[in-house]
């Protein structure tokens, strides 16, 4: 398994689709918070606070260690939650993140994913 602090970006970018995604979208904050504790409010009332393994294009949360908090305020702790997206109401961004700079690394893994050695690109040139 993986470590959060794995800088393999590669594992988590699979598709040319994922990529396009993350790249056109802030769920690429999302993913610079890997390592990084924070909560996720979901839609049905609930929070879920935990260490952030991955967060994919599709912004499914994947926590560990994680404090779930349901609507009636009753706590469960659990050592690996997996949230949907379509879940996912908001996610807490700490206070000590750097948005712009976080922004700007998680673009430069992606187009350093992107362009492949010796010159080769991901699309074709048309």
């Amino acid at each position: 398994m993986e470590s959060p602090e794995s800088s393999d970006f590669t594992g988590v970018l699979n598709s040319i689709q994922e990529r396009t995604i993350t790249e056109n979208s802030m769920v690429v904050l999302l993913q610079g918070l890997a390592g990084q504790v924070t909560t996720v409010d979901l839609r049905n009332e609930s929070t879920a606070r935990g260490r952030v393994l991955n967060v994919d294009a599709y912004m499914n949360v994947r926590l560990k260690d994680v404090l779930y908090r349901d609507r009636h305020g009753r706590l469960v702790e659990l050592a690996d939650m997996f949230i949907t997206g379509r879940n996912v109401r908001y996610v807490h961004i700490p206070d000590h993140v750097d948005i712009i700079q976080t922004i700007e690394s998680q673009l430069a893994k992606i187009h350093r994913v992107r362009n492949f050695s010796k010159g080769r690109k991901e699309y074709a040139k048309k």
